[in-house]
C-alpha cells in the first residue's frame, strides 16, 4: 500500500508529515532554524555564565559598565551613518562591495573625529551630564564604535550571501570567548571590577568581528574586502554616487536609529545621574537579561526576514501576509519567557543572581511587558528600510522619543523614584512598539496596492 503522505508522483501529500516536510524544505524556515541554532548556543553560554558574572561584579560595577554601554549604543548609529544596512539591498554585487568601502571610510572619519573631541572635551562633557564615573573610560568609545561598524558590515555581507551557518557558529564561539574573558578577568582582578568589566565589554565587537572574518577566510567564503570580479557592462559607481543613491540611510535611517537608541538607553544614563550607579546597574542587568529572547529568536528572525522581504519587494510580491505571519510566530515564541518574568521576576533574579539583585527583578516585571511588545514587532522593524519607510519612521522616532523622555523625566524628577522611571518607560514602550507594528503593516499593504495599480 502506498504511503498516504505522498502522491503518485512522489511529491508531498496533504497529510501532517507532508505538511511538516514542506515547511522544513522552505528556505526561509531553514535559514531561521540555522540562525536560531547559533543563537541557542550563544544564549546557553550566556545563561550559564551570567549568574557567575553578576556575583563577581555586583550592582555598582555593573552600573558603571551599563552606563558606558548605553552611551556607546547611542553613539554607534553615527559611526557609519547606517550605510552598512544598505549592503543587502543592491542587486549588483559590485554595488554591495562599493557600499562596504563607503561604510569603512565613513566609520574611520567619524571615529577619528570622535576621538579628538573626547580627548579635548570629554571630561567637561561628563561633568556637565553628571556621569563622571565614565571619565576614565572615554577613549574606549571610538574603539567600540569602529569595531561595531566592522561587525555590522561583515554581518550584512553574510546575510546578503545567506551564509547563516557561519554567523550561527560565530555567535556561539563569540559568546564563549567573551563571557569566559569577563569571568576570568573578574576572578583574577577582583579589586578592580569596574575597570575590568568596562575594558572587556569594550572588546565585545572586536571579538565578534574577528571570528566572522576568520570564518570567511577559513571557509573560503566571498571576501568582504576583495575587489569584485562580477562581469557587467555597467560602469563602476563611485563612492559619491553610492552615497547619493543610498542617502536615505544617513538622512533618515541613521537619525531614526540614533533617536531610538537614545530613548531606549537614556533611562540608564538618567538613573546613573539622578540615583547613582546601583539603580543603573539594576536597569542594565534587566536590559541584558530581557535582550536574551530577542537575541535568541528576534535577531535570528530579523536577519533572515530582512533579505527575504527585500527579495519579495524586488519580485513585487505582497509582504503584508509575510509580516503578519512573522508577528504571530514571534508572539507564540516569546509568550512563555516574558510571562515568566512578569509573574516571578524578583524570585527568579534572587535565584539566578543572588539577593543583591532582588530590586532588578522588580524592574524586570515591568520591562518584560514592553520588551515583549518590541520582540513581536521584529519582522516589521526590519521591513522599514526594505519598504523605504525611513523618512516616515524618522518622524515616528521623534514622536516616540519625546514620549519616552517625558515618561522617564516624570519618574525621575516628579515622582523622584527609580522604579517609577522604569514603570513609565515600560508603558511608553508598549504604546510605541504596538504603533510601529500597525504602521508597517498598513504601509506594506499600501505599497502593494500602489504597485498593482501601476502594473495591473
Amino acid at each position: 500500500m502506498a504511503d498516504p503522505e505522498f502522491t503518485a508522483s512522489g511529491l508531498p501529500g496533504t497529510g501532517w508529515r507532508g505538511a511538516v516536510r514542506q515547511v522544513w524544505q522552505a528556505r526561509l524556515v531553514r535559514n531561521i532554524a540555522t540562525t536560531i541554532s547559533g543563537s541557542a548556543g550563544a544564549q546557553a553560554i550566556n545563561l550559564a555564565l551570567i549568574p557567575v558574572i553578576m556575583r563577581i561584579y555586583g550592582p555598582e560595577a555593573f552600573g558603571v559598565v551599563g552606563t558606558f554601554q548605553s552611551l556607546t549604543i547611542i553613539l554607534i548609529p553615527w559611526c557609519a551613518l547606517t550605510y552598512p544596512m544598505s549592503i543587502v539591498l543592491p542587486q549588483s554585487e559590485r554595488d554591495a562591495r562599493g557600499l562596504i568601502r563607503l561604510s569603512l571610510w565613513v566609520a574611520s572619519l567619524i571615529c577619528g573625529i570622535t576621538a579628538l573631541l573626547l580627548y579635548g572635551w570629554g571630561e567637561q562633557a561628563s561633568h556637565a551630564f553628571g556621569i563622571d564615573l565614565l571619565i576614565p573610560y572615554l577613549m574606549w568609545l571610538p574603539v567600540v564604535m569602529f569595531s561595531s561598524a566592522v561587525l555590522e558590515i561583515t554581518q550584512q555581507w553574510l546575510y546578503r550571501n545567506q551564509r547563516f551557518n557561519l554567523t550561527a557558529r560565530a555567535a556561539t564561539f563569540h559568546a564563549l570567548i567573551y563571557n569566559a574573558t569577563r569571568t576570568g578577568a573578574g576572578l583574577i582582578m577582583a579589586t578592580a571590577t569596574a575597570p575590568v568589566l568596562v575594558i572587556t565589554s569594550s572588546l565585545y565587537y572586536v571579538i565578534h568581528s574577528a571570528l566572522l572574518l576568520i570564518g570567511i577566510r577559513l571557509r573560503r567564503e566571498p571576501s568582504v574586502f576583495r575587489a569584485s570580479t562580477e562581469a557587467t557592462i555597467e560602469p563602476r559607481k563611485t563612492l559619491r554616487q553610492l552615497a547619493s543613491e543610498y542617502r536615505d540611510f544617513p538622512l533618515f535611517r541613521a537619525p531614526q536609529v540614533l533617536i531610538n537608541a537614545l530613548s531606549v538607553h537614556m533611562p540608564t544614563l538618567v538613573l546613573a545621574s539622578a540615583f547613582g550607579a546601583v539603580p543603573a546597574g539594576f536597569f542594565a542587568l534587566c536590559l541584558q537579561v530581557l535582550a536574551m529572547p530577542s537575541n535568541f529568536i528576534g535577531k535570528a528572525v530579523g536577519s533572515v526576514y530582512y533579505p527575504r522581504i527585500t527579495q519579495a519587494i524586488h519580485a513585487r510580491e505582497a509582504v503584508t501576509g509575510l509580516l503578519l505571519r512573522g508577528v504571530m510566530g514571534m508572539s507564540l515564541a516569546g509568550l512563555v519567557p516574558f510571562a515568566a518574568l512578569v509573574i516571578a521576576g524578583p524570585w527568579l533574579f534572587d535565584l539566578a543572581f543572588g539577593g543583591q539583585w532582588h530590586t532588578a527583578g522588580e524592574y524586570a516585571r515591568w520591562l518584560a511587558i514592553s520588551e515583549f511588545a518590541g520582540f513581536i514587532g521584529g519582522p516589521c522593524l526590519v521591513a522599514i528600510p526594505a519598504l523605504s519607510l525611513q523618512k516616515t519612521f524618522l518622524v515616528f522616532e521623534i514622536v516616540s522619543t519625546s514620549l519616552r523622555i517625558s515618561a522617564v523625566m516624570a519618574g525621575a524628577f516628579f515622582f523622584k523614584d527609580a522604579l517609577a522611571v522604569v514603570m513609565a518607560f515600560a508603558a511608553a514602550n508598549v504604546l510605541i512598539n504596538l504603533s510601529m507594528i500597525v504602521i508597517v503593516l498598513i504601509e506594506g499593504r499600501r505599497w502593494h496596492c500602489r504597485l498593482q495599480a501601476a502594473h495591473p
